[in-house]
């Protein structure tokens, strides 16, 4: 019996396999969910052709609803994947009002005696704009065995803020770290059936953006124009857009600076947003026409978007003083005169600057998202702050794992707000109305998507917010050369799963947090992706594993026994046994000879390093300056961590002998988003993430004092987290990059 004839298609330097759904790069096997497999494959089939929405949705998802923004998602991805910003060549063209259509000229083999997708081609010359389809000879042998696609997707970052942020996040590092860890949409990519679960079925939503790099969008009052941040190459930028028509302008340039809030003037005439300039210490708060113009600085130490009085003639923001533990509300005019301060919470309650504030119609409270800590751990809620007294009255009943941005309905009959519940098994931050004065909160999304953000038109009939995706892969770079790196692990990725943190043993296996059991679970493979084994199983969170030097046990953050303690189990999984008593304990590491267990407590207003006994025992504080991520040199000599350095208003890595005492240095090395630095083999030199335009290599600066280097040498992406293998030979990290675009929902809430 004959072998059915085998197809491929031949594109520049890739091949795709339909008979075994891979896609290959010289040989190489490029994983992709099946459904962005489907994408590429509809389009190369009928290439050339210009391909509207309805045919592609028709085709893709015969019999199941999704949204519009799903395949402009897709199409974005395949972008990425084929890679067309680095290498010049153009595969997929947009066109305007019409759909895409895939202009690469094309190869296809059909031929019932091939076995292995081709390696290389050559490609006809263009006849009369026509492209000339025609089989080749057949050269060279491919890959076949695929790896599924990593996927994960990223909400809110957490509210601590590192080197790429404000101050306060370092501040508050131990209260909050856990406390906004998110979870994923791992599954989005992976789902045959991606419709949303929306709560109000009928909810109208357009996506605004598809160039997955937005961010903190808001609407104007009159519901017309939309303004975002864009992130590009380590730069950012405000754009306006017409919502009735597809064109965007920028109305605030890209440059080096970080923005955290974007308002209009209840007029619609003019954008208020907070920038940093790099490095980041204190917000500015600035004014732009709409129309154009130049911005102009209204107010110096801003930490926050900020939120207009009904009448337009008062502001309101937050101001932190991180050293001091201590974060305000304060009052403004609308130019930025008679500031007066509102309301204040010291560590370890806090307002939380990321969400924002938020004037109620009537002008009598500021509605804001607050944190706190309790007997059961860090924990979120809503507050009102009266805007005459400053007195606090919380608008939630429950606790929450988190609550970000805030907006009050024009009515005053409740708020719409992102949060997550304490008890969400799979976290990833949905839109939520809150009621007010009082009545039961209820989702307004509810599906695999992730938010970020959130705001109203005047009428409250429309809201924007951003829906976030992040597709990310486990690498093992031998010698950190980055020209041999090979995507290794199997299974997906879940949202911020790179939270969680990723370890060696001894023997060579990887530990790694994941949320692939629809829990935050620690797991174990092997160094090359093979054999997943689940390590924890219980219904809690479990993460940032560390690895005794002997290999016997490992210790572990997880909040099972009541707020977030450290934990310490046998290697295998079993005998797990609480070694601190801490509400908000965190990033644990071992000494050398296994005696002691380091890790950043949040006991008292600051964050400082502790170390308990291996076996069980009483905790001893290691530093009393504000400190956290301690790392201990595999020579058991010196402990890297993060140290506030008051005159610098910033933390920076110091290096302190085991035995205690005072910095023998401090280098000019601030925490990365994920504040985790790891030692070189030798002891000589701690290693950490450095993104610079918006692609992440490893760097390591060496203890003596000489200049940092670079160790890494990607050209793309992030790296989200990375660890050693115990000899520096072999690097594992998990890179990627964001997805996140702006959304235009309506008729979104349930009468």
């Amino acid at each position: 019996m004959e072998n059915p004839p085998k197809r491929f298609y031949l594109f520049d330097d890739f091949c795709l396999d339909v008979e075994n759904c891979q896609l290959l790069r010289r040989g190489e096997v490029i994983a992709l969910p099946p459904k962005v497999f489907d994408t590429l494959r509809v389009m190369v089939e009928n290439r050339g052709r210009i391909l509207d929405k309805e045919f592609l949705m028709k085709s893709l998802w015969p019999d199941t609803f999704v949204e519009d923004g799903t395949l402009a998602q897709y199409v974005f991805l395949l972008r990425k994947t084929l890679n067309e910003e680095s290498n010049g060549q153009r595969y997929i063209e947009t066109v305007p009002r019409r759909g895409y259509r895939f202009v690469a000229p094309v190869q296809e083999v059909s031929n019932a005696n091939v076995s292995e997708p081709p390696l290389s081609i050559s490609i006809p010359a263009q006849t009369n704009g026509t492209h000339l389809f025609e089989a080749s000879s057949v050269n060279g042998k491919g890959s076949t065995s695929a790896k599924p696609l990593l996927t994960e997707s990223t909400p809110q970052s957490v509210a601590i803020k590192a080197a790429s942020g404000n101050r306060f996040k370092l501040a508050i590092a131990a209260i909050s770290l856990f406390l906004l860890i998110s979870l994923s949409l791992g599954y989005f990519f992976l789902r045959q059936n991606p419709s949303p679960l929306l709560t109000n079925q009928n909810m109208q939503i357009t996506r605004l953006t598809v160039n997955g790099k937005a961010g903190i969008p808001v609407l104007s009052p009159d519901g017309k124009y939309v303004a975002y941040r864009v992130d590009d190459a380590g730069k950012q930028s405000v754009w306006l857009r017409q919502i009735a028509a597809a064109n965007s302008v920028p109305i605030v340039p890209a440059a080096e600076m970080e923005l955290t809030g974007l308002s209009f003037s209840p007029d619609g005439n003019f954008l208020y947003y907070t920038a940093y300039q790099r490095p980041p210490i204190y917000g500015a708060l600035y004014r732009v026409p709409v129309l154009g113009g130049s911005a102009v600085k209204l107010i110096e130490d801003v930490d926050s978007s900020i939120a207009f009085s009904p009448d337009g003639k008062r502001i309101a923001f937050i101001r932190l003083a991180p050293l001091e533990g201590d974060s305000f509300i304060f009052t403004a005019n609308a130019d930025g005169s008679q500031q007066q301060k509102l309301a204040t919470r010291k560590l370890p309650d806090y307002f939380h600057f990321e969400g924002g504030l938020a004037w109620s119609p009537d002008g009598t409270l500021i509605a804001c998202p607050t944190g706190s800590s309790g007997n059961n751990g860090p924990f979120m809620n809503l507050v009102a702050v009266n805007a005459k007294s400053g007195q606090e009255t919380v608008l939630t009943t429950q606790e929450w794992r988190r609550t970000g941005q805030v907006v009050w309905r024009n009515d005053g009959s409740g708020l719409v707000a992102v949060a997550r519940k304490k008890d969400s098994p799979l976290a990833s931050d949905q839109l939520w109305f809150f009621p007010f004065p009082k009545g039961e909160p209820r989702k307004i999304t509810n599906d695999l998507n992730a938010y970020e953000g959130v705001n109203l038109s005047q009428d409250s009939r429309k809201l924007v917010t951003v829906q976030s995706a992040k597709v990310a892969n486990f690498w093992l770079v031998p010698e950190a050369d980055a020209s041999r790196a090979v995507q290794i692990g199997g299974q997906s990725i879940d949202n911020h799963a790179h939270r969680l943190g990723l370890t060696w043993t001894p023997s060579g296996k990887l530990i790694y947090g994941s949320y692939a059991s629809g829990n935050a679970d620690l797991w174990q493979m092997d160094a090359d992706g093979q054999r997943q084994q689940q390590l924890t199983t219980d219904a809690n969170i479990d993460l940032a594993p560390a690895v005794s030097f002997d290999g016997r046990y490992l210790v572990f953050v997880s909040d099972r026994g009541g707020g977030f303690s450290i934990w310490r189990m046998d290697a295998d999984g079993l005998n797990a046994f609480r070694l601190t008593q801490g509400q908000a304990d965190h990033l644990p590491c071992f000494t050398p000879d296994g005696e002691w267990v380091f890790y950043t407590a949040s006991t008292h207003e600051q964050p400082t390093v502790w170390k308990v006994p291996t076996k069980g025992g009483t905790a001893i504080q290691f530093s009393s300056t504000s400190s956290f991520s301690p790392t201990v040199s595999p020579d058991g000599k010196w402990v890297a961590m993060f140290i506030a350095v008051p005159k610098a208003l910033l933390y920076k890595l110091a290096i302190i002998p085991t035995t205690g005492g005072d910095p023998t240095k401090i280098f000019d090395v601030v925490p990365p988003d994920i504040p985790v630095v790891r030692w070189s083999a030798d002891s000589r030199m701690v290693t950490y993430v450095d993104t610079k335009q918006g692609v992440s290599n490893i760097w390591g600066q060496p203890i003596d004092g000489s200049p940092a280097k670079q160790l890494t040498d990607f050209k793309s992406d992030r790296i989200f987290r990375f660890a050693w293998s115990p000899d520096g030979k072999s690097l594992v990290c998990e890179r990627g990059f964001y997805v996140n675009d702006v959304v235009l929902m309506s008729d979104f809430l349930v009468s």
